[in-house]
């Protein structure tokens, strides 16, 4: 057990649930363009479905600006939309359902159906998008692997493209119960689950089954001393994009060294 495992304490037994507005198909758009990737994603709304979050929110009391959660990218700017928040909770609900449904098969069979839409050309071949890296897809830059059952639905997404990595953030592995889970999608070798520090200026976790952690740093040096990569997304003051820094660094499954974001 990790040492962030152990001062969660009881809030690892709490089941986490939400309640949800049944969909029983959808024809939205599952997938999603963020800004800075240079790649299509997946996103949900955070906090929410973050219960990684939700325990470090009710158990930290001390230095809580320091904790990385409690100033979330994803509950400011444009996240904070009125389209924005009715679109990322439309599609918790098609997850949340399908999960209630069916163990999230038809979440599994629209998103690889759009996946694949997108990516692949009626031949099967990988298309060539102006901006959009093909062989790269962003699971959660809003949102977490806040169950079991989904953490398996995403294995089947995973499996039926082997030729795309997958880059999912997390900081779910503070929760016992979750832990086996992450590790069997982590062994894929088209996934990289990255652990997420939890607080700023805190060494990137190593967590046995994963890939190399990730942490928020105040500055670069400090970064660097620690043993990190430091992501020139943030720190480049001109190009905030990975394409633009020509870095794909996070969705590298043999990248071994920690990646350190400077906060902003």
């Amino acid at each position: 057990m990790n040492p962030a495992q152990k001062w969660a304490g009881f809030f690892f037994k709490k089941k986490f649930d939400v309640k949800v507005n049944i969909c029983e198909s959808t024809s939205m758009n599952l997938l999603s363009n963020p800004s800075k990737m240079p790649c299509v994603g997946f996103n949900i709304p955070a906090l929410k479905y973050c219960p990684a979050a939700q325990i470090l929110l009710k158990k930290v009391k001390e230095n809580l600006d320091k904790l990385i959660c409690s100033s979330c990218y994803a509950c400011k700017g444009f996240y904070q939309f009125a389209n924005t928040k009715a679109a990322l909770q439309k599609k918790a609900d098609f997850v949340l359902s399908s999960l209630r449904k069916d163990n999230g098969d038809s979440f599994v069979n629209e998103i690889s159906k759009q996946i694949k839409q997108k990516y692949f050309d009626k031949n099967g071949n990988k298309k060539k998008l102006k901006n959009i890296n093909t062989n790269l897809f962003r699971v959660h830059d809003s949102g977490d692997l806040f169950s079991v059952k989904y953490i398996k639905a995403w294995k089947k997404v995973c499996e039926n493209f082997p030729t795309i990595n997958f880059w999912f953030p997390t900081r779910e592995y503070i929760r016992e119960s979750q832990l086996d889970a992450l590790k069997d999608l982590a062994s894929l070798p088209n996934v990289i689950i990255k652990p997420s520090a939890l607080y700023i200026d805190e060494k990137a976790p190593s967590i046995e089954g994963l890939d190399a952690g990730t942490s928020v740093y105040s500055c670069a040096k400090k970064a660097i001393a620690d043993g990190h990569a430091v992501c020139p997304a943030t720190s480049n003051k001109d190009d905030h994009t990975c394409a633009g820094n020509n870095c794909d660094n996070c969705f590298i499954k043999d990248f071994k060294k920690p990646i350190a974001y400077l906060a902003h």
